[in-house]
């Protein structure tokens, strides 16, 4: 049981340690490069803050997009445009440009070059968007700082508790 227990710790802390990386890493590209959707090996997260895809996405999810190659109509994806990014689902596209349009609106957006396409929706982590919201407020930075020193302290809790049984 020790054994596994170990293993769990160590996995835990590799995966936390990977996503501090990562997220550290973002927040460089944002600061000091002045990107405004850094990637990561052609990943990146957006947080939808409109209902303009719904039922299919709600406000409050978070996406994970990857760039593509290309890209085939029906499939929903982010791009540039109005002066931010966008998330809508293409209706039509040649080699040149793309036609998209919210699932929720009665419109299509005005054509955009397809070079404009930041990539394609591969993940849907409903309402994950609002965490993340939350979790930058000082309230939720609390939360979060409790949350890990909490899971610090059983695993602490659980070595040492075993450690006197074998002891004794």
């Amino acid at each position: 049981m020790k054994k596994v227990w170990m293993i769990l710790r160590r996995g835990l802390l590799a995966f936390l340690v990977m996503i501090l990386l990562i997220n550290l890493y973002l927040i460089a590209a944002q600061l000091l490069f002045k990107k405004d959707l850094p990637k990561v090996a052609g990943y990146a997260q957006i947080l939808v803050i409109s209902g303009s895809m719904q039922p299919a996405i709600m406000a409050g999810d978070l996406l994970i997009i990857h760039e593509q190659e290309e890209y085939k109509e029906q499939e929903i994806v982010t791009y540039r445009g109005n002066g931010g990014l966008i998330t809508h689902r293409i209706i039509a596209i040649d080699k040149a440009q793309a036609v998209m349009q919210g699932d929720a609106n009665n419109v299509a957006d005005d054509p955009v070059p397809v070079e404009r396409i930041e990539g394609k929706v591969i993940l849907q982590i409903p309402m994950a968007g609002n965490l993340i919201l939350f979790l930058k407020t000082p309230m939720g930075m609390l939360l979060l700082i409790l949350a890990l020193s909490a899971i610090y302290v059983f695993f602490e809790l659980t070595d040492f508790i075993g450690s006197r049984k074998v002891s004794k």
